[in-house]
């Protein structure tokens, strides 16, 4: 009898043996020493899903700017630059530069009796050659010189014999209007009369903002005040904003070369002889 018991009872352990197998999936389930096939590594999760992946190299910390930093802060955009007036090339007249302190000239032209003489030849606006007197020449060099200023400038215009005339009260812009206007007011101009260089001068030198007077002249000052020293005189008083005057002698020689040269150089000026 003891020994059917024990056949009873190794009966139940082989039945409950086979049930726990049955549950956990069978030898080798789990973490047994054979894994499903698919897995890489270790993983987690529950039967019949997709294993999340542990082993992922993912940066910790905002990833840092390795470049150039000047590209995270590009430069402003600066709009073009302007022209600077003080760039504009200078005055000239017969090729010489005027030096001018501020950006004015005022042209005193000498239209006496004397500036109807002496034809030679010389290169009009065209780029013709042509013979000229005196008058005819200076005009030429004069409406050359206004048309080559800058549009920063301001200029006026004096034609002197005994008396004067001025091309308008107050200085002008040099724009293309006023010099188209200047220039056919010189081309107008006739040779008559005396030389009455100190009073136009004067005038010129009455605009007290000009610095710079371009003068002229054959030479010979005869009317306005009693001698070439006191026309040199009134010039010289008339100066008081200290302006340069340079002097272009048309065909000067002797006494009246050397007042001209006189007038130049007491303002600080150049004397230039011109044909």
């Amino acid at each position: 009898m003891i020994r059917s018991f024990m056949q009873g009872m190794a009966a139940v352990l082989v039945a409950a043996t086979i049930a726990s197998a049955q549950t956990t999936g069978g030898p080798g389930a789990g973490t047994g020493a054979n894994p499903p096939m698919g897995g890489g590594g270790s993983t987690t999760g529950t039967p019949g899903s997709t294993p999340a992946p542990t082993d992922l190299d993912l940066p910790l910390d905002k990833p840092a700017y390795t470049g150039d930093p000047n590209d995270l802060n590009p430069p402003p955009v600066t709009p073009p630059d302007t022209p600077d007036p003080r760039d504009e090339p200078p005055p000239t007249i017969y090729g010489e530069e005027i030096t001018t302190e501020g950006d004015t000239i005022f042209y005193v032209i000498d239209i006496s009796g004397s500036m109807d003489w002496d034809n030679r030849s010389y290169t009009d606006l065209e780029g013709r050659t042509r013979n000229g007197t005196r008058m005819e020449r200076a005009k030429v060099e004069l409406i050359r010189s206004i048309m080559a200023l800058s549009r920063n400038f301001s200029f006026n215009i004096i034609a002197f014999d005994c008396g004067t005339r001025q091309w308008q009260r107050s200085m002008q812009e040099a724009t293309d209007g006023n010099k188209q206007s200047a220039s056919a007011w010189v081309r107008a101009l006739q040779p008559t009369g005396a030389t009455g260089t100190g009073p136009a001068c004067s005038l010129a030198l009455g605009a007290r903002e000009n610095k710079a007077v371009v003068l002229l002249t054959d030479g010979a000052p005869n009317c306005g005040a009693n001698s070439m020293d006191g026309h040199r005189s009134m010039i010289r008083t008339a100066n008081r904003q200290g302006a340069t005057i340079n002097v272009f002698g048309i065909a000067a020689s002797g006494s009246y070369r050397s007042f001209c040269q006189n007038v130049a150089g007491d303002s600080g000026g150049s004397y230039f002889d011109v044909p």
